[in-house]
């Protein structure tokens, strides 16, 4: 593949992860209208799942980080899937209505998650890389 053929699939897997970001935030919205940052913020926890279980694809010899196709999976879809920005301005936005303990409470929960989800990622990974 040539480097704008490699370019332009870069921004295809940055394009997809978006879709898919953007597909489960309007998912969670029609059906819980309470929390509209839980959409974002399960984006985010199911980005660490997967990148955890894209570096154990790393650490057990599958996949190298200088080839492309962590590149595509890292930086182009996880990269267009995740968004920590988009996040923090939903936590800023239930703290200017009031809501500081909730908005507090929603901000350690997922980071908790997510560094959960991403060694839950990480030792599945292992696992489903030793076969």
């Amino acid at each position: 593949m040539s480097e704008i053929g490699f370019v332009l699939a870069l921004g295809a897997c940055g394009g997809v992860g978006a879709l898919c970001r953007w597909g489960i935030d309007v998912s969670w919205l029609k059906l819980v209208k309470r929390h509209p940052a839980g959409g974002i913020a399960l984006v985010n926890v199911l980005a660490c799942l997967l990148g955890g279980v894209l570096v154990s694809a790393l650490v057990s010899g599958n996949l190298e980080a200088n080839c492309r196709v962590y590149t595509l999976l890292a930086t182009g879809f996880l990269g267009g899937f995740s968004t920590f920005s988009t996040f923090v301005l939903d936590i800023f936005s239930i703290a200017e209505r009031g809501n500081w303990r909730r908005a507090w409470g929603a901000l350690l929960l997922v980071w908790w998650l997510s560094l959960l989800a991403a060694i839950a990622g990480f030792v599945l990974g292992l696992w489903f890389f030793s076969f």
